[in-house]
């Protein structure tokens, strides 16, 4: 697709901005963790707001997000996009849980490590029972964490299937669950699909492939609260799933 040079400027001005904003982000990566957890959830909210700004995401909230008032939480969203885990800590800072690639992408591996990160190597079983316990703790400790329980990203025509066995932690824990469908989209709230991080796509493609496309908008719908008290990791996969399954489907069907 050919572009004119104002747009090429728009798309130079942006990627100068995004330079500046890591930067930052370099500069207070030193000393984050040893930041108290209310800094670190302020600096964060920043950042990802920012970071939406400078890439012209605009960022819509429904419902109301439980882990802001209480965040003893375990947050259980679709996954689209590397943007989700900023769509989310934009109103609501966790500890996130992602898959051990993520720690070797380009400039965002090593920041979002900072970040305290949980990884996870989902074909290691060892890895998934240390995760649990280490996510358990954290809710014990009234943190909120953040999960993604498809293990890939998909876009919204493909059904959402959450796989059950880290929602044990929430089980072990007697935490709540809160059900979250990120939807990209236009204006008019037709299905965007420059966000999608697919296939085989590289995070640099992706990053290009947002960049130039300033129309993207984000909705983060917080859906109804599931206490994980008295059920099995399993019914509480399907009865999340469910629920986010219907509100992508609105989305759609609203498009």
């Amino acid at each position: 697709m050919k572009r004119s040079p104002w747009q090429l400027f728009g798309i130079s001005l942006r990627l100068g901005h995004l330079t500046l904003h890591i930067a930052c982000a370099f500069a207070v990566a030193g000393v984050y963790p040893k930041l108290g957890v209310l800094a670190q959830q302020r600096f964060m909210r920043w950042w990802s707001r920012s970071l939406l700004k400078l890439l012209k995401v605009k960022h819509h909230v429904s419902g109301e997000p439980h882990g802001a008032q209480v965040p003893a939480c375990l947050m259980v969203a679709n996954h689209v996009s590397w943007l989700d885990i900023f769509a989310l800590n934009a109103l609501t800072p966790a500890r996130f849980v992602a898959k051990s690639e993520v720690s070797g992408w380009p400039v965002l591996g090593w920041l979002v490590q900072r970040a305290g990160t949980l990884f996870i190597r989902r074909a290691v079983r060892s890895d998934t029972v240390h995760v649990n316990a280490r996510m358990a703790g954290l809710l014990q400790q009234g943190r909120a964490v953040g999960l993604f329980a498809q293990g890939t990203s998909s876009t919204p025509g493909q059904p959402v299937q959450f796989h059950a066995p880290l929602l044990q932690s929430a089980v072990a824990a007697g935490a709540r669950v809160q059900p979250i469908a990120i939807f990209y989209h236009d204006q008019q709230g037709r299905w965007h699909a420059a966000a999608a991080f697919v296939d085989d796509i590289t995070f640099v493609q992706s990053l290009w492939q947002i960049v130039c496309n300033p129309g993207i908008h984000v909705t983060v719908s917080y859906l109804p609260v599931i206490d994980a008290c008295g059920l099995d990791r399993r019914a509480l996969a399907v009865m999340t799933q469910c629920a986010v399954n219907a509100a992508l489907d609105r989305h759609l069907q609203a498009g």
